[in-house]
């Protein structure tokens, strides 16, 4: 009997593969739609852009409005077929239609959130997907530290997901500051109001620089507790240092 790969099952080869035409052609409407907006309804300054590396990255950033996700891949200077997104299995992937109709926008990989105390998808299988998506045309994913949007203004403790993908992946994250969003499109409301909105980016922080230090201890392997605390701890304090200039906690 043959083990079950992943990266073989066809309910994903939308990830592992070149975009379908339609699926290209939706996405590009959707980016070209934000650009639009992004110009002139909510007009959106970026600093640092020449800072994002040219190869696979995680991009992480405070977390306060729906229109985050958007903001993060327009500031990236990429299409919007480049990034793919954690996405809850449970919830997105219940049944073909709502995957196929959902990842015709979007590139979304299956995360399992426990039910009952277990998973039914495991962590191996997440991250065996995130690779292969990057490995193609060195793409990048985009991930929230804070998990879910906080209060207006506010940033929540980070959670050690982003950290630990980026040990696991080997791939660097970019942290950046969103200063607007929470503004112009806030977590209670339907509507957009026109703001402006400034996007910082700092230099990428490079998974090495914790896996390195732990070599030869307790902590060798790149999900151990002490490198994905201490990565998390370093990407918190970058972002929030970021959004102490707008006087935003």
């Amino acid at each position: 009997m043959t083990a079950y790969s992943v990266l073989e099952d066809d309910k994903f080869s939308y990830l592992l593969t070149k975009q379908s035409f339609i699926s290209h052609f939706f996405k590009k409407l959707f980016e070209i739609f934000c650009k639009t907006v992004f110009t002139i309804y909510t007009p959106v300054k970026v600093i640092g852009r020449e800072k994002i590396p040219t190869t696979s990255y995680i991009l992480c950033c405070n977390h306060n409005s729906h229109m985050d996700v958007a903001l993060l891949m327009s500031a990236s200077g990429k299409g919007f077929s480049h990034f793919g997104m954690l996405a809850a299995r449970d919830y997105w992937f219940d049944n073909k239609l709502k995957r196929i109709l959902t990842n015709i926008g979007m590139n979304l990989i299956p995360i399992d959130r426990r039910i009952k105390g277990k998973h039914s998808f495991s962590l191996n299988d997440t991250i065996a997907l995130c690779r292969g998506f990057m490995a193609l045309d060195n793409r990048s994913l985009i991930m929230f530290p804070e998990g879910t949007r906080g209060k207006p203004g506010e940033m929540r403790r980070f959670k050690k997901g982003a950290a630990a993908f980026a040990l696991k992946l080997n791939v660097p994250i970019v942290p950046l500051y969103i200063h607007g969003s929470h503004k112009a499109w806030p977590k209670d409301k339907f509507f957009m109001r026109p703001t402006f909105i400034k996007m910082e980016i700092a230099d990428p922080i490079y998974p090495s620089e914790y896996i390195e230090e732990h070599i030869g201890t307790e902590y060798d392997s790149g999900l151990d507790p002490q490198p994905v605390i201490q990565f998390t701890q370093d990407l918190e304090s970058t972002i929030k240092q970021m959004g102490e200039k707008y006087n935003v906690s």
